[in-house]
């Protein structure tokens, strides 16, 4: 007895760990991912397709297709799928060739190329869950991503993504004709409170303009399925209670768009991914808030900005068969507030935010290339090449662009074919299919500098992010893009030469307010790193040399902020030179194509010049916490230079 006891006291505290350990399990936050735009109020675009996976039969290849066409138009930024992805019992292990026959080998489209977030179906509970959940599926496709239950947080959206399946009561039957894969579901009541508290957790954590909830199995429908009651009293409460806009599933075979008798909240079927179920079609207490139903192939359309909500629904021909509207009352309303304590319209510049995931935590590898779009000429293409396989090699994050990018006057408009010839056409390595970060030089500013900034351009190539003055933020980098022409007094003297100040004046008015939130940017940052990147040069031998005005009104803020590298273009040349006070070293790397040789001024700093090559060549910047390593390369590749840099004190922190 004695024994008994004494081990007792040992087994049941372990016992206890153990269902404490279990419920935390169950009761722990939704995973989150993030899915970063270029900046959140940019649109969010994404497609949306369910019950799918069938080999490419029942039409799926065809509703592939025409997502491929619909995905490009729209530039869209990620797929989400409804679930039933595998037909008819889901996969049956992560070596299931069924996983490349119905997905990958599916959906080929270059538009399609993106992050598909996938929730499980009924179907895919009849297989091997575990294998959709893996890891490795991801490595035989890098697209996939399908947990049970998680968020994708993309700017202005949050989508939260449920597990519907062990809702539904008639599942767990047992029939012998149904079998499906319980795994780390049971115990399912269990399983089901953890989930639906962890949902009101996440939305009421939410701030995003917008909160749309995905999950396979419907709420409201017409189609063959109807409403899942057991979704509706477990779940919809919830979803009400913290005003989502909308519930996006699949399950019912079939196209439509129901909402609410407020018309507060809208439910979205897409569940027309491969085989359809014709005149499936189930009127009732419905049929007040009935607004569209299509009973074959297709899929859906969602683009986002902070006020509206458009929804297209297409067929199988990618014909659009519905279009809705929504307005964000709550972005409406506080533009309505916002307005009552405007007085006057100002001059702003006010730093962009733009979020870049990186690779590593360790360490950040990119390229700084400016001053380069011949259309190939120049030996733009051969410096390219060169970016291309030193990109490679160092595996970079994203390419850095110090302006002039367009020769010899910028862009004429959007559709200016200079675009694609100048830059998505001569930059084609696998290696630089990465952000390119871009600030706008003089040239850029003779044609029309709005065509750059223009969301559009990224929809032409997905790779392009420009704006006049913004921070890019990289783990424990942040570089701030700082618009430099408008500081040059002579470009506003009246001359031969035109620039395009739409948006810059009074010009005044717009340096005052650059200089101050740059100023308020770098000391707000807890970056370990911060570099500063224009196109002008504040210390420079080459021909242009320094820049008077950068000197007087832009370098005193960096030094006060102990910015350790200045990136700049403008002289066409590479070249490093070191500050002649706090350690600041200012590096040229305009050498993208046409360079000028033999303009050289020595005398200027004889002293604290590192190295100067007055060729073409572009140069690499390697991080971790406390060391930066850079790299001047020519236009074959080969090194000129390089230097390393420690972090020292509080430098940048």
């Amino acid at each position: 007895m004695a024994q008994f006891c004494s081990n007792s006291i040992v087994i049941w505290p372990l016992l206890l760990s153990c269902l404490c350990l279990n419920l935390a399990r169950n009761m722990a936050e939704f995973p989150r991912i993030e899915h970063y735009s270029k900046r959140n109020v940019d649109p969010i675009a994404f497609l949306v397709v369910g019950d799918w996976g069938r080999g490419g039969n029942f039409n799926q290849s065809r509703v592939a297709s025409q997502m491929g066409d619909i995905g490009k138009k729209l530039g869209i930024n990620f797929v989400i799928s409804t679930g039933d992805n595998f037909y008819d019992d889901g996969l049956k292990g992560v070596n299931d060739p069924f996983f490349q026959r119905s997905f990958t080998g599916i959906y080929t489209a270059k538009s399609l190329q993106k992050p598909w977030y996938t929730v499980l179906g009924n179907h895919d509970y009849q297989g091997n869950t575990e294998a959709q959940l893996s890891p490795v599926l991801r490595k035989l496709d890098s697209r996939w991503r399908c947990k049970r239950n998680f968020i994708v947080g993309a700017g202005i959206v949050d989508i939260v993504f449920i597990d519907t399946t062990p809702f539904v009561g008639k599942y767990f039957n047992h029939s012998k004709n149904q079998k499906f894969d319980w795994k780390d579901v049971l115990p399912r009541d269990n399983y089901l409170s953890a989930l639906r508290k962890s949902l009101h957790l996440a939305l009421s954590k939410s701030r995003a303009p917008w909160k749309i909830v995905v999950g396979h199995h419907t709420i409201r429908s017409i189609g063959h399925h109807g409403d899942t009651q057991e979704i509706v009293d477990q779940l919809l409460p919830i979803l009400e209670a913290h005003k989502v806009d909308m519930y996006i599933n699949g399950h019912d075979h079939c196209l439509q768009h129901l909402s609410n008798k407020k018309g507060t909240m809208h439910f979205l079927t897409s569940g027309g991914g491969s085989k359809a179920w014709k005149n499936d079609i189930h009127y009732g207490k419905n049929n007040d808030t009935v607004h569209f139903y299509y009973d074959g192939q297709g899929f859906m359309s969602v683009s986002l900005t902070h006020w509206r909500a458009n929804v297209l629904f297409y067929d199988v021909s990618g014909k659009p068969l519905y279009h809705m509207r929504i307005r964000n009352p709550t972005c409406i309303l506080l533009l309505l507030i916002a307005c009552l304590f405007v007085s006057k319209v100002t001059v702003t510049a006010r730093l962009v935010q733009i979020q870049q995931r990186i690779r590593l935590n360790r360490v950040i590898n990119f390229l700084a290339v400016g001053d380069w779009g011949r259309k190939g000429a120049f030996n733009q293409s051969a410096v390219a090449r060169s970016m291309g396989e030193v990109g490679a090699k160092l595996r970079i994050d994203f390419v850095v662009s110090t302006g002039d990018n367009f020769y010899k006057d910028g862009l004429t408009g959007v559709r200016d074919p200079a675009f694609a010839q100048s830059f998505t056409k001569i930059y084609t390595a696998r290696s630089l299919q990465k952000p390119w970060y871009a600030t706008l030089g003089n040239h850029d500013y003779h044609g029309d500098s709005a065509a750059q900034l223009s969301p559009l351009l990224r929809k032409r190539d997905r790779r392009w992010n420009c704006y006049r003055s913004y921070t890019v933020r990289a783990g424990f980098l942040q570089i701030f893009f700082v618009d430099t022409s408008p500081f040059k007094d002579k470009y506003f003297d009246k001359g031969p030469n035109k620039f395009n100040w739409t948006g810059v004046l009074p010009r005044d008015t717009y340096i005052s307010n650059l200089a101050k939130d740059l100023d308020t940017a770098l000391k707000t940052s807890k970056a370990a790193w911060k570099i500063v990147v224009g196109h002008h040069p504040i210390r420079s031998i080459g021909k242009q040399g320094d820049t008077e005005e950068l000197l007087e009104k832009l370098l005193p803020i960096l030094e006060a902020n102990k910015i350790p590298i200045y990136i700049n273009g403008h002289n066409h040349c590479l070249e490093h030179i070191n500050n002649t006070g706090i350690s600041i070293e200012f590096l040229t790397s305009g050498g993208g194509s046409r360079a000028w040789g033999n303009i050289i001024h020595y005398d200027r700093y004889k002293n604290n010049l590192k190295f100067y090559y007055d060729g073409q060549g572009f140069i690499s910047v390697r991080l971790t916490k406390r060391q930066a390593n850079v790299v001047f390369y020519d236009v074959s590749g080969q090194t000129l230079h390089s230097f390393e840099l420690k972090k020292f004190g509080n430098r940048g922190e």
